[in-house]
């Protein structure tokens, strides 16, 4: 992909709203980046790219805003210096999200490894066909509320030979979502599209031969756990994301300390995970095949580094500036983090009976900590303990609901 020289014009944007677009575009970009490798789709992949320039952008004007504060003088400068750790970090994260969308120009035999496992993945990238009766055709897309009524995120629309992203689009016949989420609610969404097909992730009914023979016992044996690990780093270098822009944004030591030691485990898992690839190598025809998924790996390394950075900055002591709560505020998901009470309504439940819209309020459960140990994925008979730490992302205006049913007792104390 050729680089499109263009000239850069400065228009007046104020830091909240530099960093408001720089959490929403970073957000979209995860989405977007992991959608092009699923599906194969270099469409989506350039989109990665465009939103990527945007970012570059917004870093430029941050630090030009920032640069106009100087004459307010050094102690005030000083102030902002979280904010400029943010940019920085969000600007490295953009890079390496691009970097994995872009696998599917050097290696778009990618897909055959990212399909292989999708029931596995906490949240799982799919595609639903909208079909006669479903609910919502007819309906733009931003009057649906898919993350607070049906507990999963749409990424994209695809209409005839077109990818649409804008959220000004209406739901039409024969449209195919890519939609992110848990199972049981995608499930339920194409129960709502009346999509009666089996989950599939071909976009042109392109057919081919699978990269990847598995039915050898000792490669599929490899393989059992190379997805495992990759699992595991692609998850959690999402979640260093979230947690660590929360734990600036709320000025929250424990989030941060959280984020810190995720990158520790990520190290070893990296360290793991090339391993078992380049073992993997030796029982491969084709080793090309394996360059795009140690080129994913890498990049979520990266990601997972600039999450650290931004968490460094809350251990180090500084204070989020008063502009960055402003910004939260613009945002449409957040982060929580709430201990599991004695009273909770999800002590002693498993996992898929949380699935309930009841209990789940558009929430999804990034990871739970347990003593000293993290868990970043779920089997339906996982059974939730008091004194779990529970960490969800989920649509603000459903948080108070949510956490109420983790720590009723908690809110009994504050009434």
């Amino acid at each position: 992909m050729t680089a499109i020289k263009k000239k850069f014009k400065y228009r007046p944007i104020s830091l909240k709203d530099i960093l408001s677009q720089m959490k929403q575009n970073i957000d979209l970009m995860i989405d977007l980046a992991y959608s092009a490798i699923k599906f194969g789709s270099k469409e989506i992949a350039d989109e990665v790219y465009n939103i990527e320039q945007r970012i570059h952008e917004l870093t430029f004007l941050l630090s030009f805003q920032i640069i106009q504060t100087h004459p307010l003088g050094i102690k005030n400068a000083k102030k902002l210096e979280p904010i400029i750790v943010m940019g920085y970090s969000i600007d490295k994260i953009s890079d390496a999200l691009s970097d994995i969308a872009r696998v599917i120009y050097i290696n778009n035999d990618i897909t055959d490894f990212t399909q292989l496992f999708w029931e596995k993945v906490p949240e799982p990238i799919i595609k639903i066909k909208i079909n006669e009766g479903c609910n919502f055709l007819g309906k733009y897309r931003k009057d649906i509320h898919f993350r607070s009524k049906y507990g999963v995120n749409l990424i994209a629309i695809r209409r005839k030979n077109k990818w649409l992203f804008s959220k000004e689009e209406k739901i039409l016949l024969n449209d195919t979502l890519i939609v992110k989420g848990e199972k049981a609610p995608l499930m339920q969404l194409k129960t709502e599209c009346n999509d009666k097909e089996p989950v599939s992730f071909e976009i042109e009914k392109e057919i081919k031969e699978p990269a990847f023979d598995i039915s050898d016992p000792e490669i599929e044996e490899m393989f059992r756990n190379i997805k495992k690990i990759y699992i595991q780093i692609t998850d959690i270098s999402e979640t260093m994301i979230e947690l660590a822009l929360a734990s600036l944004f709320f000025n929250n030591y424990e989030v941060a300390e959280d984020v810190l030691e995720m990158e520790e485990l990520m190290d070893g898992l990296n360290i793991n995970f090339e391993k078992d690839i380049l073992e993997l190598a030796s029982h491969i025809q084709n080793i090309r095949d394996l360059t795009g998924i140690l080129r994913i790996a890498f990049s979520c390394e990266l990601i997972a580094d600039a999450a650290g950075t931004i968490a460094e900055s809350i251990i180090r002591g500084f204070k989020p500036h008063k502009i960055l709560q402003k910004a939260i505020t613009e945002t449409a998901e957040i982060v929580v983090r709430e201990n599991l009470s004695e009273d909770s309504y999800f002590k002693g439940k498993k996992y898929n009976e949380l699935q309930d819209k009841k209990y789940k309020r558009g929430f999804h459960i990034i990871a739970v900590k347990r003593g000293n140990k993290w868990i970043y994925s779920f089997e339906p008979d996982f059974i939730f303990e008091q004194g779990d730490l529970i960490i969800g992302l989920g649509p603000k205006e459903t948080v108070e609901e949510w956490r109420k049913y983790v720590n009723p007792e908690k809110f009994q104390d504050e009434n």
